[in-house]
């Protein structure tokens, strides 16, 4: 628990008739990390890579057209609000499929080809209607833009001796490009020019010989001309607007069957659809995994690694699988081993939280165990109030309820939450508060008050100090003893017991200094001739720089008073809340609900910064000043061959119910 898991070094032979099925089930297992069998010299030799199956390029397609038909019909499923749906509890419904190896995949997939199909034939007429729309929109625009003009779209162009082009000037002052076109246009051309209104563009129409036609286009371009470019050839531009209503009255409607379709279409088929789209994406991990195996003949070899305590599991299920044709042998753990905590069901939740820091490094220290009480500790002192605590509480619990159901770090963050949760109400009774001083509107006086921040901040401090001093010196003695487990005893004295000299020296000095204790003599020069020694002892390990280590210790202590602070801002923004709103409430009856939903507003928006600065300078003390002691961060997290399993559950379990 305080280590990270124990592990072995598997190797695993299985004659070929067993091979999916093993493969398979320790897929499913997920409790082995695979390594290359090409990575092991005595096995390189006597072994031949694995291939993939030649039915892994029909599992990538197959699989990127089910993957787009989901994508395609998710934007037509009604979302959830996005509250309700962080703590409303996610459908539970798992689909099995009769798959066992690439070809029954395939020929499973092979079933949805028709309603893929259909979707993906109906999304493409989407986007060409879509497509339509938009063009329609800009011809709508140029045939508006040109109707002042009173010109016929089919006269654009050339006409015999004329040359007609209209087209916009996106940029410019309506008299500078007026300017402009007189200045530099040809004899031989006409122009004409509309100014737009506001943020309406400039429109110009030309009338040129064709002997002139390059000169009108340089003058044109140099003002970022854009030429019409329109469909309507016929009829005058009203005529062409018409048309284009009426064309585009025609595709909406179109637009609207083909989305019904696609939303009933989704409706009926989304969950199948994905469902098969995750399965095929689990067969193509395992055709992925094909290469680290090798093969001998009839048999197949693999390795990896496994956590001790699941070698029985995984023995036995290689037998189940396999019907016995196969063998598991062990070795010690040596060279990069992975790492991978060893929790009990109720510190689990909090490793992820270590692991934010850092992978323990195999065989070193673990500190969730130790993080996990001083984080709860810390932050219910911090918070300090049973009405936030309780409402933080029930949040984690609606969490853990909602996208908190099934495995992974949301619910991981919700169960730590609830802790917390607990704690800051535990605390608030402890320091009187609740919503600040809201009992005292009421004449309600908390029972169980020890410390009152706001009244006795001194208190608070100290004890503080006093779990600061604790907790650090909790760290160096984690240190001192992975020293002496290492044998590194002249290190140990160097390092952790100098500190620990130290302390109580400093302890006696500062007190006999400041009047706050007396000593005898004695006492007093033991503390004067160990404080020397200490000092002596840190410099000679970390030479001149140890001067900074002395004050860095005390940066770090002081660090701890961050509890106080962060207990007098919750308690004072919640009493400056109270206050307030009971002056609004006063003011007379229509104020009164105004000032309610004022103590409303302000204790939640109270509650959110007070939670969230509470817990990140909680992890804060445990990263910064904690760690630092002991903890050794270079470890490689343990990453097992596991199927990924959203919406779909294995078929032998479907069949087990």
């Amino acid at each position: 628990m305080i280590r990270p898991a124990e592990m072995v070094r598997l190797t695993v032979g299985v004659h070929t008739a067993g091979r999916t099925e093993m493969v398979a089930a320790l897929h499913e297992a997920g409790a082995v990390e695979l390594r290359s069998v090409a990575d092991e010299e005595r096995l390189r030799e006597l072994v031949t890579p694995c291939h993939r199956s030649s039915g892994v390029p029909d599992i990538a397609a197959a699989r990127s057209r089910l993957e787009r038909t989901v994508e395609i019909l998710a934007a037509f499923i009604p979302e959830k609000n996005t509250v309700v749906a962080l703590f409303s509890r996610p459908p539970d419904t798992k689909i099995a499929f009769p798959v066992t190896d690439t070809a029954s995949a395939l020929e499973e997939a092979a079933r949805f080809s028709e309603i893929t199909e259909t979707i993906l034939a109906l999304h493409t007429r989407d986007i060409a209607t879509a497509e339509r729309l938009g063009r329609l929109d800009e011809e709508e625009e140029m045939l508006s833009l040109l109707l002042p003009f009173g010109i016929e779209p089919g006269r654009l162009g050339g006409a015999g001796l004329l040359e007609v082009r209209a087209g916009i000037i996106p940029t410019g002052v309506c008299a500078d490009i007026e300017r402009h076109l007189k200045e530099e246009m040809p004899e031989l051309a006409a122009s004409f020019l509309l100014c737009g209104v506001g943020d309406r563009l400039a429109t110009v129409v030309t009338i040129t010989h064709p002997d002139v036609s390059a000169d009108v286009d340089r003058v044109l371009r140099a003002l970022a001309f854009r030429e019409f470019t329109l469909e309507t050839t016929e009829g005058t531009a009203s005529a062409g607007i018409t048309a284009i209503h009426t064309e585009r009255t025609r595709l909406r409607q179109e637009q609207t069957e083909i989305h019904a379709s696609l939303k009933e279409l989704g409706r009926t088929h989304f969950t199948r659809l994905e469902a098969m789209a995750e399965e095929l994406a689990i067969m193509r991990d395992r055709e992925d995994a094909a290469p680290l195996f090798g093969k001998a003949g009839s048999l197949m070899v693999m390795q990896g690694w496994v956590k001790t305590r699941d070698l029985p599991r995984i023995r036995a299920l290689c037998d189940r699988s396999t019907g016995c044709l196969s063998f598991c042998t062990t070795e010690p753990a040596t060279g990069a081993v992975p790492s991978a905590f060893d929790h009990p069901r109720w510190l689990a939740p909090y490793g992820f939280l270590t692991a934010m820091f850092g992978m323990p490094a195999y065989g070193k220290i673990d500190p969730t165990l130790f993080l996990a009480p001083v984080l709860v500790l810390t932050f219910g002192l911090m918070l300090g109030d049973a009405g936030y605590g309780i409402l933080l509480f029930l949040i984690a619990a609606f969490l853990l309820r909602g996208v908190g159901h099934s495995q992974g770090t949301t619910r991981d963050l919700a169960i730590v939450l609830c802790a917390c949760g607990v704690a800051g109400t535990v605390f608030g009774l402890l320091m009187g508060s609740f919503f600040g001083n809201l009992p005292a509107f009421f004449g309600i006086t908390l029972p169980f008050t020890v410390i009152e921040p706001l009244n006795d901040p001194l208190s608070l401090l100290l004890l503080a100090l006093a779990i600061g001093i604790a907790h650090l010196n909790l760290g160096f003695a984690i240190a001192a003893s992975e020293h002496l487990r290492c044998g590194e005893r002249r290190q140990m004295l160097n390092s952790e017991c100098t500190w620990f000299l130290l302390q109580p020296c400093a302890a006696v000095l500062i007190l006999s200094f400041f009047g706050w204790a007396t000593f005898s003599s004695f006492v007093t020069t033991l503390a004067w001739v160990g404080g020397v020694v200490a000092i002596i002892g840190i410099l000679k390990d970390n030479g001149p720089l140890g001067f900074f280590s002395l004050t860095g210790y005390l940066g770090d202590w002081l660090s701890y008073t961050r509890i106080l602070a962060l207990a007098l801002a919750t308690g004072g923004i919640a009493m400056m809340i109270n206050i307030l709103s009971g002056m609004i409430m006063g003011i007379g009856p229509v104020f009164f609900i105004v000032g309610i939903l004022f103590a409303v507003a302000g204790h939640a928006a109270n509650l959110v910064l007070q939670c969230l600065g509470g817990f990140i300078h909680a992890l804060r003390l445990q990263y910064v000043e904690f760690f630092g002691r002991f903890f050794d961060a270079g470890g490689r997290a343990f990453s097992p061959f596991a199927a990924q399993r959203t919406h779909t559950m294995p078929q032998e379990e479907c069949d087990g119910r």
